[in-house]
């Protein structure tokens, strides 16, 4: 991580109402030390800090937990190697049944992307989060989500969290956070 990007992240945990930092690695390989530095300062802040679809480097570097691709056999896998209180998040896309069948696992929140910006693609996510929110205990978050509209649109639906996606701390878009928050923030107060 950049000293930059560093910088950025302490400011965004700083001014914004986040719940966790998620530290992806791009499919290339990781330094050891450089994600622990960074699963130290998000844990500092009193957030917590999952690692992307490596389950070996959580437990390795004592990350909060995971963010996995729904699959039931390695959201098993993580289960058994990362414990009951480890935070482990499942991505759903716009896959009712798949995040149905993990909450019943366990996974401790099912995240929902639109498969595209179409509004057809997005409305079908609204709706999935919509009848979601009514039904689950399991939060969901609404993944991939750069506008604050459509945030706020999401968290009026009942999406318990909203995760923008890597793209804003890529394209130096890193303020544009706090627009996301304070969107939410103001769909919360209303209700």
């Amino acid at each position: 991580m950049t000293a930059k990007l560093e910088t950025q992240l302490a400011q965004a945990m700083a001014n914004t109402s986040t719940a966790c930092v998620l530290l992806c690695h791009d499919d290339q390989p990781s330094d050891d030390l450089e994600a622990d530095r960074v699963i130290d300062l998000v844990q500092a802040a009193g957030i917590a800090c999952l690692i992307d679809g490596d389950i070996a480097m959580a437990e390795r570097l004592g990350a909060d937990g995971v963010h996995l691709a729904a699959d039931t056999d390695v959201y098993a896998a993580a289960r058994a190697r990362l414990g009951e209180s480890a935070n482990i998040g499942v991505a759903c896309g716009p896959n009712r049944d798949e995040a149905m069948r993990l909450a019943e696992l366990g996974a401790d929140y099912v995240a929902f992307a639109a498969e595209s910006t179409e509004a057809d693609a997005v409305d079908q996510c609204a709706e999935l989060m919509s009848w979601w929110s009514e039904i689950f205990v399991v939060p969901c978050i609404a993944w991939n989500v750069d506008d604050p509209e459509l945030a706020a649109r999401f968290a009026a639906l009942g999406a318990d969290f909203v995760a923008p996606s890597k793209a804003i701390w890529q394209d130096d878009r890193a303020a544009q956070l706090a627009d996301i928050d304070s969107a939410i923030g103001r769909v919360r107060s209303a209700a």
